[in-house]
């Protein structure tokens, strides 16, 4: 219609919410183009393809690992029946009757084909059975079950006293490369690496034992029963595994901190004017440790081999002896089960050091 000179529609009411001709205007899309709930939906399925990667690689991961443990089985099997000796006679003493002998080595089926005895074995390690001692009449998984616990003890303790040296000394050094604490870093990883573990475990005995009587050269006290007693007993051991294993771990702190410090966003950093310690703890610290996850898997698996020979200077119950005394006595279906619980430990500390990337690192991703 026309008023007063200027034209105008008429206006249609609008329809209110529930009126059948009600539309709900489109809702408002923010920068980017993408609506905040589609958005929130994206991430949510990216979050979730990131667990199915973990998951797919964990169970890719233990399925390697049961091969490898299948594998080191075969050959542990074999070695130890194609080796000389008779676990017969061995049992039985020099002087035994032939005839005597005979009777217990069909009686342990060792006169059958290994790859019948290997089936045998296998599927006894399968339902738990992991043999008997022939020495002692000992179920095999109750001797070890008895001695875990030291040797986890040792290695848990060696790893703690490497890192509390190790740590330190690779940040500062890595801090002032060049310096004369540099080089003095240098010096103590190499002459870690070159000691042999053994000679510093006699030293310590000599010096701490023998000489100043600090502490008591062999023996065991469980933690439960005396916790002093306990640490006493197991310092010398396990500072001796740590010290070996310092250098190494150092020398690795050291050369990720000198590259950690050379990125751009540690110079961004400097070039606000922060100090040197709040870059290194701020930015620098937690990236240079990275590296060191996969050297101290591989440090952890080399303080097994350390334990089994300090266990035997210290006298210690654990399986580091009781591997020393299978391969004595030929305790054969001992050393074969011992040799199956340190590859499954090895293989379990190598998972841990890769799950653990994930969570030092989250640009790390798993496919």
């Amino acid at each position: 219609m026309r008023t007063g000179g200027r034209t105008t529609s008429a206006s249609t009411p609008s329809a209110a919410p529930g009126h059948p001709g009600f539309e709900r205007p489109p809702p408002a899309r923010r920068r980017g183009g993408l609506d905040p709930p589609r958005g929130l939906d994206r991430a949510e399925r990216c979050a979730g393809a990131e667990t199915n990667a973990m998951k797919a690689f964990i169970v890719r991961r233990l399925l390697a690992t049961v091969v490898v443990l299948w594998v080191v089985s075969v050959l542990t099997f074999i070695a130890l029946n194609v080796l000389p000796g008779d676990v017969a006679a061995a049992i039985m003493g020099p002087q035994a009757d032939p005839t005597a002998v005979e009777a217990l080595r069909e009686r342990l089926g060792l006169n059958d084909s290994l790859l019948k005895q290997y089936a045998g074995w296998i599927a006894d390690v399968f339902q738990g059975d992991l043999g008997v001692s022939h020495r002692t009449g000992t179920e095999v998984g109750d001797l070890i079950g008895g001695r875990i616990e030291v040797t986890v003890e040792l290695g848990i303790l060696s790893i703690l006293i490497a890192l509390i040296i190790a740590i330190p000394l690779g940040v500062i050094a890595g801090a002032r490369p060049g310096t004369v604490f540099d080089y003095g870093l240098t010096f103590f990883a190499v002459l870690g690496v070159s000691i042999p573990v053994f000679w510093l475990a006699l030293l310590f005995v000599l010096l701490f034992a023998v000489e100043l009587g600090w502490l008591r050269a062999i023996g065991f006290t469980s933690f439960t029963d005396d916790p002093i007693a306990n640490l006493k007993s197991m310092v010398m051991p396990a500072t001796a595994i740590g010290l070996t294993l310092a250098g190494n771990l150092a020398r690795q702190v050291r050369a990720s901190m000198v590259e950690v410090l050379r990125q751009d966003y540690v110079r961004t950093a400097q070039a606000k004017g922060l100090t040197p310690r709040t870059v290194i703890t701020r930015h620098a610290f937690r990236n240079a440790l990275i590296p060191l996850v996969t050297v101290l898997g591989l440090q952890a698996s080399l303080a097994v081999g350390g334990a089994i020979i300090v266990e035997q200077i210290f006298q210690l119950p654990g399986m580091g002896k009781l591997v020393i005394d299978s391969i004595f006595f030929q305790e054969v279906h001992a050393m074969q089960a011992l040799t199956l619980l340190i590859a499954a430990g090895v293989a379990l500390i190598s998972l841990l050091v890769d799950i653990s990337y994930a969570f030092l690192d989250p640009r790390i991703r798993y496919t």
